[in-house]
């Protein structure tokens, strides 16, 4: 019964994981080019921001209860 509740665990994360990846890869272009103008770089903060906390809460979600 363990083994079976891991495994779910693991998998719901690889699924959360894909489309948090995909977002990811979709910012990189941004992130590569709004740093560089100065009105634009409290934009690319925010972005970071959020990637981070999407992350936090993929890996936070996946912990046992």
């Amino acid at each position: 019964m363990r083994t079976l509740r891991w495994a779910q665990r693991a998998l719901i994360v690889l699924v959360a994981t894909l489309p948090l990846l995909l977002v990811t890869l979709a910012f990189v272009p941004a992130l590569l080019i709004l740093p560089f103008r100065r009105e634009r770089a409290a934009h690319a903060q925010a972005m970071v921001r959020q990637l981070s906390a999407w992350t936090r809460a993929l890996l936070l979600s996946s912990r046992e209860r």
